[in-house]
């Protein structure tokens, strides 16, 4: 493999070395050279190392077939590496596109490499989904784009309702269930010492009322409908392809819960308060599901904030999209008086 990079100070050797060796496994040695790297995950996820790769093929007929360009999902190294190796974040996301995605109905890039050393991380090579029309999930979603992703759910959701093929994944289940109780009381301390300017008096009480209530809250999301969520399906997580169809990525939070969950996750995140507020019932209509479990399903993004307030955030865009995150999550639970629930 052999490299011709023009923004070496941007990504470190190592990466660029991992890109062609991935490279080489996906077409053959030799016959792709990286002739250019660009970081595209621009903080929008905290677990990887997201960078677009230029090529050049060695043949000529192979250049007219191959592509342009590929995108390397790579494990970070560092605390937030070790809490995704910690939690299965890199296996699930291995399992998604080794063994569920090829054969079901959503759309999700195509992966030309899986690789997986034995060490809990995984590394992807995938299709560049660059020339996809994506939204800031600072500005949020239209009210027509979460539409979309929630009827691309409910077919992805209708899909795995009741299959055989649940019980053997080896993923997360009740999700709210799995919370750390201390990770959850510490985000609540990290909410005051670190996020004071974003969280009021009465955002606080919604998030110390939902911690109180997880157990109930939990009990409730057991005895739900199962199917396979996604997980983690927000603004940043997704694109949409020419046709206006939704391609949702980054599945290392796979887990067989209900699947109104993954709306409220969708909604709670990556709306604004006014479009979530006018379109909500719109989309758990479309998705064909419970509006009482979409409420609960609220608990989940107002319980995972609380850990990823405590996280390691690098980029000023990071800590706007969190500081936003707890404003709108906070916003919902209150909505929806979620904490009573429980």
């Amino acid at each position: 493999m052999t490299t011709d990079i023009d923004n070496r100070a941007a990504v470190d050797e190592d990466s660029i070395e991992r890109i062609g060796w991935l490279c080489d496994r996906a077409f053959g040695a030799g016959e792709a050279t990286v002739t250019a790297t660009r970081d595209v995950n621009l903080g929008r996820g905290a677990f990887s190392l997201v960078l677009q790769a230029q090529l050049a093929w060695a043949d000529r007929d192979r250049a007219s077939a191959g592509p342009p360009s590929v995108v390397a999902k790579l494990p970070v190294p560092g605390p937030n590496g070790r809490a995704a190796i910690e939690s299965g974040a890199y296996q699930r996301e291995a399992i998604a596109y080794r063994d569920v995605l090829s054969t079901d109905p959503i759309g999700s890039p195509r992966i030309h490499v899986v690789d997986e050393p034995g060490d809990g991380t995984c590394s992807l090579l995938m299709e560049d989904l660059s020339d996809h029309r994506s939204v800031d999930q600072l500005a949020g979603l239209t009210a027509g784009d979460a539409l979309v992703v929630a009827k691309a759910l409910s077919r992805f959701h209708r899909r795995w309702a009741d299959s055989d093929r649940l019980a053997p994944l080896p993923v997360r289940r009740n999700t709210i269930s799995l919370l750390p109780a201390g990770g959850l009381a510490a985000g609540l301390t990290a909410l005051e010492t670190s996020w004071s300017d974003a969280v009021d008096a009465g955002a606080m009480r919604q998030f110390v009322a939902l911690v109180d209530a997880r157990s109930g809250l939990a009990d409730r999301a057991d005895v739900a409908p199962q199917t396979l969520c996604h997980g983690d399906p927000r603004a940043d997580n997704l694109v949409f392809d020419p046709a206006g169809r939704v391609v949702l990525f980054d599945w290392q939070q796979m887990a067989v819960q209900f699947g109104e969950a993954d709306l409220a996750w969708l909604a709670a995140t990556s709306l604004d308060v006014a479009t979530r507020r006018s379109v909500e019932a719109e989309m758990v209509a479309a998705h064909g599901g419970s509006f009482e479990r979409y409420r609960l399903g609220l608990a989940l993004p107002g319980l995972a904030v609380l850990l990823l307030a405590q996280r390691h955030l690098s980029t000023v865009r990071t800590k706007r999209l969190v500081a936003l995150s707890l404003e709108r999550i906070s916003t919902a639970l209150a909505d929806h008086d979620v904490a009573a629930l429980g």
